[in-house]
């Protein structure tokens, strides 16, 4: 039997369109946080009718960023409870990459506001005071800002992206300091803005001590028993050394994977790959810098690694419960969660048998030689009657452009539930294809490949 194979046909090249995907609904930790932040904004205002207005407004810019950078650290620590809490993880990152911009221009009018507060509102300048508050404030505020930059900037080799990052937990103690050395200054600590930030400073310490422990004990303890050659990348299959293991995974899941390859110890997030209930695990690494391409040689049975997690809100179905009618396209190594769910379903016990859906698979890629386990794909669409394998092939002539999603989406029933992964202008550009038709009301699932400002270590 062939594998039902369709092609989409070619209309030339399309434009790309970027797009900032916001959570789908409130959570919990959203709206607490919010709160917390009014509450802090309100009692900034406080102090204007005894300390003077200026004052106040001076003061808020500083002690925002304060609360943002307690945030941050809290977003930073990757805990199964902020999915729950935030949304989806990616989702969280995004969030942090955002809040880290942010801080930096509200730092700043702290910094410009506060010499004019001291001077208006208390005739004074702040170079007049030799405390160690401004030492402080201009050590923690180097600090941090030079680790947002070097952050953001993707030539930063990765490995050094992680250890400098790291910083930002240090310009955050030293900052403490400076709270606590400016309190005497412009207000107490005793007061309802002294209790606000008292949170704060609980919760980035906290959450700093999380981060350093989970850094240091580097996830639970597995052993690679096989790794597997596939198309442009390699496919690692681990085991647990121990009794202990990562909690259950859901189909389209990732983990972040600490392991030594051509002699350095680095940390990269990566989809599972594995089916749902397997005893083992496995992840695909493809080529994407330095570690993953020194990863394809120089990870071998045997090997020692480091596994946290499952996490991740991207969970494709194929199951009884499952829409009747999905299209997910992946794009390049963006196969990987919708193979995790093929394998799930391939083990099932009814897997011969229709769900109670379709499913449409659409892989663009330049050719079949480009997509990771390809022949596992044509033979799930072999023997699973529910799913149909689309190939948009660029070497072939079907480039899944606008136009090409257009068709596609024209030509599927209303009510077609719609995943995307796959790197960020190839989703944004479908998401915003099928936003087009404000007739059609469509359920769209993404998930947001970078991970940094460049493609995350998804391959």
């Amino acid at each position: 039997m062939r594998p039902e194979v369709t092609s989409l046909p070619s209309t030339g090249h399309g434009d790309s369109y970027s797009m900032l995907c916001m959570f789908r609904r409130p959570r919990w930790g959203i709206w607490i946080l919010g709160c917390v932040f009014i509450g802090l904004t309100a009692s900034v205002l406080r102090l204007g009718p005894t300390s003077g207005w200026l004052t106040s407004l001076a003061v808020l810019p500083g002690t925002l960023a304060y609360a943002m950078m307690a945030t941050n650290l809290l977003l930073a620590t990757r805990q199964p409870v902020l999915e729950r809490l935030f949304g989806p993880l990616d989702r969280v990152y995004v969030a942090h990459r955002l809040i880290g911009t942010i801080i930096v221009g509200v730092l700043g009018l702290h910094l410009v506001l506060i010499p004019i507060a001291s001077t208006v509102d208390r005739r004074t300048s702040i170079l007049d005071d030799l405390s160690m508050a401004l030492p402080l404030g201009a050590a923690g505020t180097l600090l941090l800002v030079g680790s947002i930059a070097l952050a953001m900037n993707t030539k930063v080799p990765y490995d050094k992206w992680q250890r400098v990052h790291m910083a930002t937990g240090l310009a955050f103690l030293v900052l403490t300091a400076h709270m606590l050395s400016a309190a005497s200054l412009w207000f107490s600590l005793t007061g309802p803005l002294g209790g606000v930030l008292g949170f704060f400073a609980l919760l980035g310490i906290a959450s700093l001590i999380v981060r350093v422990v989970d850094k240091a004990r580097g996830g639970v303890r597995y052993a690679i028993v096989e790794t597997v050659q596939r198309e442009r990348g390699l496919e690692v299959v681990m085991q647990p050394e121990g009794a202990r293991r990562i909690a259950p995974q859901r189909p389209g899941q990732f983990v972040f994977l600490t392991a030594t390859a051509a002699g350095a110890r680095e940390t990269h997030p990566f989809t599972l790959t594995s089916a749902e209930g397997d005893g083992r695990i496995s992840v695909l690494i493809r080529p994407s810098g330095n570690w993953t391409g020194a990863a394809q040689t120089g990870l071998s049975v045997t090997d020692q690694v480091r596994v946290e997690g499952p996490l991740g809100a991207f969970t494709p179905s194929a199951g009884a419960d499952a829409p009747q009618h999905q299209v997910w396209i992946a794009g390049g190594a963006g196969i990987t969660p919708f193979l995790s769910v093929l394998r799930t379903a391939q083990r099932a016990s009814d897997a011969d048998q229709p769900s109670h859906g379709k499913v449409e698979l659409v892989v663009a890629a330049r050719d079949a030689c480009d997509v990771p386990c390809w022949e596992d794909l044509s033979k799930y669409a072999r023997k699973l009657p529910w799913l149909t394998l689309t190939p948009a092939f660029s070497a072939l002539g079907g480039r899944l452009d606008e136009g090409a999603v257009d068709r596609l989406a024209a030509s599927r029933p209303e009510g077609t539930v719609w995943y995307l992964c796959g790197p960020a202008g190839l989703t944004s550009m479908i998401q915003h294809r099928l936003k087009q038709d404000s007739s059609a009301h469509r359920q769209v699932h993404r998930e947001l490949y970078e991970w940094r400002a460049v493609a995350r270590g998804r391959q």
